[in-house]
């Protein structure tokens, strides 16, 4: 998978220390799950992503740049949180925020997902407070649609693109 400026590839067993990476990183993970992950959470989440493209089709890639660095990863899943719909969802390394990777990788993913899987919907969840989640996915055409309230107090926004023609 290419954007203009990053290649991706699936998620592999050799990009464990990857998630482990971000999935230990709170400025990452404040605006995902709230707190850091174990190191056995983040193997059960990285065998959820292969198992993701060996039941479904479709998961998530490992971008990197034109140096060959990962600069983080995105893609469609089957939503945990939304039953019966495919979500979009991406993470980038601090390091290279406010670039415009999170915009090629959803676009990209976008694309995938409505052109080549063949769904009809994706959706996207962030936190309502996330402002720059939620312009990357009113730059990619995606409508707010609602309002998520959570139990633990941190509300979220749910997004979406629906093809209209048949």
């Amino acid at each position: 998978m290419k954007t203009q400026r990053l290649t991706g590839r699936r998620v592999q067993h050799d990009d464990l220390e990857y998630v482990i990476e971000t999935d230990s990183d709170i400025r990452i993970q404040r605006w995902l799950f709230g707190n850091v992950s174990t190191e056995q959470e983040s193997r059960e989440r990285h065998i959820r992503w292969m198992q993701g493209w060996h039941d479904a089709g479709f998961g998530f890639w490992i971008f990197r740049d034109d140096a060959g660095t990962i600069i983080g990863h995105g893609g469609i899943f089957r939503s945990p949180r939304e039953a019966g719909e495919v979500e979009v969802g991406y993470a980038l390394k601090p390091a290279y925020w406010g670039h415009g990777y999170a915009t090629e990788i959803t676009r990209l993913s976008l694309k995938v997902g409505l052109e080549d899987v063949g769904l009809r919907r994706i959706i996207g969840i962030a936190q309502s407070t996330n402002v720059a989640s939620r312009r990357v996915m009113e730059k990619c055409e995606m409508v707010f649609e609602a309002t998520l309230p959570s139990p633990d107090g941190i509300d979220g926004v749910r997004y979406a693109i629906e093809l209209t023609t048949p």
